[in-house]
């Protein structure tokens, strides 16, 4: 979608604190952009393009914990007291993020970052997907870089298992659920028919502008990266993991079951949502949205002049095939046209919209979510709307539209696009660095929200697939702190979700599985979501006949990804400004 731009607002000339906050987390900046090689392609370092990285290694995790301390210890030295507008509003965000990264020192992350939601094997295939990919296939230089940087993955197989052994000697592994659907992520990549693995189809994809000898030549290379360190690596890892690793997998399914659990996981509340809150506090919150929320279902039962309870009109809905969608073709065929619908009415509710457009596209891992959003990038410069298409069930016809407003617009794609435009006003930090998962989930989820006065759900059945969303958000308040304060198996989450949803309970299950490896990650949703409305109805009622829809929403994204705690203070400055 394309649309007028943020007005430009150029930082004024800064004090000295600020100056000096600036060059720390300017220098911070640089350090994290060199890290780690593999990231080269998000962060434009053209450079690193032909390289793999070292993660996984101890010279990694150390150089990483060694830029942590040194910059805590510089940020400490910033007079904060002298800081006003955007240099405070930086400071807060920075030192906070070093803070709680500091904090994070004390727990060994590192060795439950492989998990089947994430983990580089099944990322560095996506790099091989067009549609998927940050890394750019533009040139014959390109193509020659990631041929080369695969020369590094031997290395990094071998890094990370040295590394999940480690775990293993530590006692700290994935539960043994999470263990047991974790190669489905990546077993694309042990396909041995060269030409049909995936890491062969950029040259499907390569530019006709290419020279034929090039062409050629790189046809060969890539033929002889996948069979010689592709499929070889993939083969030792997986050998790895299913013989060695598996049996050694933790019966325990939180957080709560590691040592330090109970602290672990109050990092991980904090770390996602920027609250100090407790998990009874969160788990309470969560009862009384599901139960606002099953009243709002309830109506819609009757609506529809079903008898039975509501249980059993989720369950007739999750049963009829005409709900779900027979092929990818179909569904992306039902988000083009929601995504023209919300155009039409996004100038009512908005005066700060993207330059970029985003594209819908396939996910490449069953275990993933019905969708997800990646962001713009200097070689991609456009967001993905990226879908669940292996399993076709995970998002039934109702709940397209709610889906399209989360992750794409107003909801992803245009908080996070808008940041990525914002090169004029924002450092790169705050650009690309710095996340706040209440803020940015809690963002999408309100867009699904204002799809309601956006007049986007025109029938019973899409605001019952809004609500069933929302339940979602809801449910995970109580589940999430349940499996990790709580002790809750995974059959009781499971049993929790189902009788409040209305989703198969296989693909109840897969969320569930999510929640197990990411403490805390789910509950940003609902809190960030709270706090928005939250602050929304404060401004309509502070500034009654004056309050500006257009305004309320340039005051929470115009400054990009924000910590809750900042956002108010955006918000309350905003009211006192529109007075």
């Amino acid at each position: 979608m394309t649309g007028c731009a943020h007005t430009s607002e150029r930082k004024p000339k800064g004090s000295v604190e600020g100056a000096k906050l600036d060059a720390i987390v300017a220098r911070y900046s640089e350090a994290v952009k060199h890290l780690d090689a593999y990231s080269a392609p998000y962060f434009n370092v053209e450079e690193d393009l032909g390289k793999f990285g070292d993660y996984a290694s101890p010279a990694f995790f150390a150089r990483e914990k060694a830029l942590i301390r040194a910059t805590a210890a510089e940020v400490a030295t910033v007079g904060s007291s002298k800081l006003t507008g955007e240099e405070l509003k930086t400071y807060r965000l920075f030192s906070e993020d070093i803070r709680l990264s500091v904090r994070g020192l004390d727990f060994p992350s590192e060795l439950l970052q492989f998990t089947q939601m994430g983990n580089r094997f099944h990322g560095y295939m996506d790099d091989s997907s067009p549609d998927l990919t940050s890394f750019p296939f533009n040139s014959v230089k390109h193509y020659d870089d990631f041929v080369h940087r695969s020369e590094g993955f031997p290395a990094f197989v071998d890094n990370q298992i040295e590394l999940l052994r480690r775990g293993i000697r530590e006692k700290i592994t994935l539960s043994c659920v999470a263990a047991k659907v974790a190669p489905n992520s990546y077993k694309d990549a042990l396909e041995t028919n060269v030409e049909k693995n995936p890491f062969f189809r950029p040259v499907g994809a390569m530019p006709k502008t290419f020279p034929e000898a090039d062409r050629t030549r790189l046809a060969n290379d890539f033929r002889m990266m996948i069979k010689d360190r592709i499929i070889p690596g993939y083969r030792k890892f997986d050998q790895f993991f299913r013989e060695e690793y598996s049996p050694h997998c933790r019966q325990g399914f939180g957080i709560g079951s590691l040592p330090n659990g109970k602290e672990w996981y109050a990092l991980a509340i904090e770390s996602t949502t920027n609250l100090k809150l407790e998990p009874a506090v969160i788990h309470q919150t969560g009862l009384k949205e599901v139960a606002r929320i099953s009243g709002e279902m309830e109506k819609i039962k009757k609506e529809l002049g079903f008898k039975g309870t509501l249980k059993e009109f989720q369950n007739s809905m999750t049963k009829d095939p005409k709900n779900f969608f027979s092929s990818a073709k179909e569904m992306f065929a039902e988000f083009e046209k929601v995504k023209a619908e919300v155009a039409a009415k996004v100038p009512n509710f908005f005066s700060l919209v993207p330059k970029a457009d985003y594209k819908i596209v396939e996910s490449s891992n069953p275990e993933d979510a019905g969708a997800s959003y990646n962001d713009p990038t200097e070689n991609i410069p456009y967001g993905r709307f990226v879908v669940n298409t292996k399993n076709l069930h995970i998002v039934p016809k109702y709940e397209v539209t709610t889906l399209s407003l989360h992750e794409s617009e107003p909801g992803h794609h245009f908080q996070m696009a808008l940041q990525f435009e914002m090169k004029d006003r924002l450092s790169e930090y705050r650009r690309k660095m710095y996340f706040s998962g209440s803020f940015v989930e809690g963002w999408a989820l309100y867009a699904e929200y204002l799809g309601n006065e956006m007049g986007m759900y025109k029938d019973p059945m899409q605001r019952y697939g809004h609500l069933n969303d929302e339940m979602l958000r809801a449910v995970r308040l109580v589940v999430d702190t349940g499996i990790h304060a709580m002790n809750w198996s995974r059959k009781k989450s499971v049993a929790y979700m189902v009788a409040h949803l209305a989703t198969s309970e296989r693909d109840i299950g897969i969320e569930v599985n999510r929640y197990s490896v990411w403490p805390g990650q789910a509950l940003g949703y609902k809190l960030g979501q709270l706090k928005i409305l939250e602050l929304r109805h404060l401004a309509e009622k502070e500034l009654g006949s004056k309050f500006d829809i257009k305004g309320f929403h340039a005051a929470v994204i115009g400054s990009g990804t924000v910590s809750l705690g900042v956002l108010e203070s955006q918000v309350h400055d905003w009211i006192a400004r529109s007075r």
